[in-house]
């Protein structure tokens, strides 16, 4: 017997039908359809209405079974005599009133209170009759709850009383509620007919039963499992059972039966589960069977063009067969935009079904389909497939293999190449591919720990027989994973380490300046910034001195952005430039992109918007840029320029193009969403990527991206009022990236430092903020920076009262930054003035002030742009005033815009008051402020500001 375990997630289920039951408890009948897939939890939402009101009701239970057809009134038989049989001889008779020679027929407990059975039946309609009437008596002592579970497999005659039901006793006290696959039940022309005309009558109510949501899963983790439970555990269950409690809460179960180890995953899969998974499966015929198995051997979503070519079966036979698996909701179908594909239901259905196949068959199936992909062009998932169906020394799939990585090599498409890495660790000869040692960040940080644990795997293999070279290329892709995938920086050094070893001996020394690369990429994410670019540096000069181009252009790369985070962005845009010429002439498109992705970045930070959006413009040109991060940089550089909008759009565009999950150095675009989404002031987006980035990175120290994380959840904190938290988060932050040195990253965390601590009235944070922001100003000496620090000087001024010193720096500010981007830092220190002349008293800070909120809101910066409308507001007739100026158009109310729209169109006030039915008192307060906000004096000057109003 399955273990029950607690009932979970199902409020808006249970909220349903209890709306039902208040339809019954005020004496109507009502019905209520669950349908969904098997194991959903239909029956159980359906038995947990009846223990909720099993003291205050009559409850009734009965499932139909396959071979209910033969058997009349079958369902409602069942339930009736569940509980009639539980009662006195004189009750029984007392229910059935003068019915008991037709109920005798059908209900044994009436047969035994009459006596005998009839010699003779009734006829059908008095049948119906008695059934309603038996209800209808049970009905009146107190209100009754019928399950019917698996009512697609009921009778004729059970449907019938539900249709009789409805027709000729509305006004019982009877709740139905009723369990249904949806693909069987629409097989059956009169179950569809009777439902229908119950939804007519207002009688029936449909509820689909969906699955889990991760919340709930989470909580029936906990309950199996017996204890709090990672994120990790939630997602594998979530995953492997697509939110359905049946194979939920087997596969837990199995967990916790094998030990719950903490990194999830089972050895087998539970047998509760494969056993009704085999059952269903055996129900079908074998051509159903063996496209079944044809789908599970792909692995994933088929198109129907595919699914021909796979099975070998013409598409007027295949048709029927796959209408028939997606009835049994054993597989399901997508359509959109005239493109068809079908997949198997569920991941545990799919590995019962693979593995049911048997090895021969399954070899034989992949193999089927890899020449299938093969022959229409799809290498890289042909390739998949030939490893699966490979033996060691089959020539056939090596070579396949081979062509795959290559090309996914050639083309940037490291998802692609980590997958045929891994299914190439069988064979020594599928890693002796020419020039292929090197993955780098961009191969690397697409891994989630699969490639990583495939190469141990495969290192550890590698003994002293293998040939230097092949173990060196281990290593070397091991150092990759190690650093830009899993954060395990100490054994990434060590790994790159015994590549360059490898790689001196076999005498392959451009591939040992490579693996020396990766290796003062591990001492740079660690966060020794000079060791980055003292290494890149050494390369650089061995490489040029050897004639070494494929060496050169890296290491030109990667001292230019090491560079350019410690704020050297002359000596930053020598070397990415160089870098990029090189990888234009020879064709190398990846380091083409990711040299000018990095030169946007660092350009971006310098202050030079434009040419930064230019320089990420070209670097999408190449087929594969994807495969970068180009998005995320760009989403960064986006948010540093006060284009929000643009930050939101890259940040959520990488995030959907990486949906299994984000490495440490993607999930910074997390980071810049959340950055974006709290100045546009969509807290519950920026919640979510808070705390999805803090999920990503911890505690850990994984180079600044960690920081980043700190710095969104110290500006979140700030957003919702807790300034203590927020000065804690932008601190850490700050601290970590002045500490390795990230000068050009470091600066806009120290403003927002500065400008906290004057909130927050911790005047010495502020002033030691400024103090390091005007060092590193100072060592770039570049005006973005310098108007970065000049800012924060006048906070500090502000904090410690002085306001002349304040103004000063504020107004220097604000003409040090480039014209035409950068907007919200330009408002900011305009707020920063306005401080300081509101205190000493002069009367230009609402001014200046309104020319603040003008800005965020031509930003977007909403939040920014509500404080200052606030503080204008607050400040009497004259800051509303200022106030309602500054929004202009946006900030008219609807009312407002139908009067200006009105005047406009030169109607007199009295006619708009007639036309609005409002008074002509109302219309003239509406117009005034219509003019302040405009900042118009008359109708006329109305007229030519009408297409900024948005009526």
């Amino acid at each position: 017997m399955t273990e029950k375990t607690r009932f979970v997630g199902r409020a808006a289920e249970i909220a349903h039908l209890e709306a039902g039951w208040r339809r019954v408890a005020a004496g109507q009948l009502s019905c209520v359809l669950l349908s969904g897939d098997r194991g959903v939890g239909k029956t159980r939402l359906a038995e947990e209405i009846l223990i909720r009101h099993a003291g205050t009701a009559t409850t009734l239970s009965a499932r139909a079974r396959p071979l209910g057809g033969v058997a009349s009134f079958g369902l409602w038989t069942e339930a009736l005599e569940q509980h009639l049989r539980a009662l006195p001889r004189e009750e029984v008779s007392a229910l059935c009133g003068g019915l008991l020679d037709d109920l005798a027929g059908l209900l044994r407990s009436v047969a035994a209170v009459r006596g005998a059975v009839p010699s003779q039946e009734p006829p059908r309609i008095r049948l119906l009759e008695s059934l309603g009437m038996l209800l209808a008596n049970l009905a009146r002592r107190r209100p009754v709850v019928v399950v019917l579970d698996d009512i697609h497999q009921a009778d004729a005659s059970s449907w019938d009383v539900l249709e009789y039901l409805a027709l000729h006793f509305p006004r019982t006290a009877v709740l139905m509620v009723a369990t249904a696959h949806p693909g069987e039940l629409a097989d059956q022309p009169l179950a569809v007919r009777i439902l229908l005309d119950l939804e007519q009558r207002d009688v029936l109510q449909r509820l689909d039963v969906g699955p889990l949501t991760e919340g709930a899963v989470r909580e029936l983790a906990e309950d199996v499992l017996g204890r709090v439970v990672t994120k990790d555990v939630v997602e594998w269950v979530v995953e492997r059972s697509r939110g359905n409690p049946l194979y939920a809460g087997g596969l837990l179960r199995a967990l916790r039966d094998e030990g719950g180890v903490p990194r999830p995953g089972l050895r087998l899969l539970p047998e509760e589960l494969t056993d009704r998974v085999r059952v269903r499966v055996a129900l079908l015929d074998d051509d159903a069977q063996r496209v079944l198995q044809v789908l599970a051997v792909a692995g994933g979503p088929v198109t129907l063009g595919d699914l021909v070519r796979f099975s070998g079966r013409p598409l007027d036979e295949l048709a029927p067969i796959v209408r028939r698996l997606t009835h049994t909701r054993l597989v399901v179908e997508d359509e959109r935009l005239h493109r068809v594909a079908y997949e198997i239901s569920h991941p545990v259905v799919q590995e019962t079904i693979y593995e049911d196949i048997g090895a021969a068959l399954r070899f034989a199936l992949h193999r089927q389909v890899g020449r299938a992909l093969l022959i229409v062009g799809h290498l890289g998932e042909a390739a998949l497939h030939f490893a699966r169906s490979a033996d060691r020394g089959d020539d056939e799939a090596i070579e396949v293999l081979q062509e795959a990585l290559h090309q996914a090599e050639e083309r940037g498409g490291y998802r692609e190449a980590l997958r045929f890495a891994e299914r190439c660790a069988g064979d020594r000869r599928a890693w002796a591919i020419e020039g292929s040692g090197h993955y780098g960040a961009g191969f690397a940080g697409f891994l989630a720990g699969r490639g990583e644990t495939a190469l141990r795997e495969i290192d550890a293999l590698m003994d002293g027989a293998v040939e230097p070279g092949i173990r060196a290329t281990v290593k070397s892709r091991l150092t990759s994973f190690l650093s830009w995938g899993t954060g395990e920086l100490d054994e990434a050094a060590e790994a790159a380490e015994a590549a360059i070893d490898l790689y001196v001996a076999a005498g392959l020394p451009t591939e040992a300046r490579l693996a020396a690369l990766e290796l003062a990429y591990a001492r740079g994410l660690r966060g020794d910034l000079a060791a980055l670019e003292a290494g890149a540096e050494r390369v650089l000069s061995d490489a040029e001195a050897a004639g070494d181009d494929r060496a050169t252009l890296q290491a030109l790369g990667v001292l230019g952005t090491a560079r350019f985070y410690q704020g050297n962005f002359v000596g930053a845009e020598a070397a990415m430039r160089r870098s990029i010429a090189m990888a234009r002439s020879a064709g190398k498109l990846y380091r083409l992109t990711w040299g000018l992705m990095s030169l946007g970045w660092s350009l971006g930070f310098e202050g030079r918007f434009q040419e930064a959006l230019a320089a990420f413009e070209e670097a999408k040109a190449a087929p594969a840029w994807r495969d970068s991060n180009v998005l995320e940089l760009e989403s960064h550089v986006r948010w540093l320029a006060g284009d929000f909008e643009g930050s939101l759009a890259c940040a959520r565009e990488a995030v959907a193009l990486n949906p299994g999950g984000l490495s440490l150095r993607r999930a910074m675009g997390l980071c810049c969403a959340a950055l974006s989404a709290i100045e546009t002031d969509q807290l519950a987006d920026a919640r979510r990527d808070v705390s999805a980035a803090r999920r990503v990175y911890g505690d850990q120290r994984w180079f600044f991206a960690s920081d980043f994380s700190h710095q969104a959840s110290g500006m979140l904190a700030w957003r919702e009022g807790r300034l203590p938290e927020a000065l804690n988060a932008l601190r850490t932050a700050a601290e970590g990236l002045m500490a390795m040195g990230a000068a050009a990253f470091a600066g806009p965390i120290l403003l927002d430092l500065a400008e906290v601590a004057v909130e927050a009235g911790e005047p010495r944070v502020a002033e030691e903020a400024s103090v390091r922001l005007d060092g590193i100003a100072r060592s770039t000496g570049r005006n973005f920076h310098l108007a970065q620090a000049a800012l924060a000087r006048a906070w500090s001024a502000v904090a410690h009262g002085r306001a002349a010193e304040g103004e000063e720096a504020a107004l220097a500010a604000a003409e040090l930054l480039p014209a035409g981007a950068y907007g919200t830092l330009r408002a900011r220190a305009l707020v920063a003035r306005a401080r300081s002349l509101e205190a000493s008293g002069n009367s230009a800070a609402l001014d200046i002030l309104a020319e603040a909120a003008a800005l965020f809101d031509a930003s977007g910066a909403v939040w920014r742009r509500e404080r200052a409308l606030e503080a204008l507001r607050s400040s009497g007739a004259a800051g509303r005033r200022a106030a309602d100026a500054a929004i202009g158009a946006s900030g008219l109310t609807t009312r407002e815009r139908e009067v200006a729209r009105l005047a406009a169109e030169r109607l007199t006030a009295q006619e708009i008051a007639d036309r609005l039915f409002i008074s002509r008192r109302t219309v003239e307060t509406h117009l005034a402020r219509v003019y302040a906000k405009l900042g118009v004096a008359s109708k006329g000057e109305l007229v030519h500001r009408l297409a900024e109003i948005a009526v």
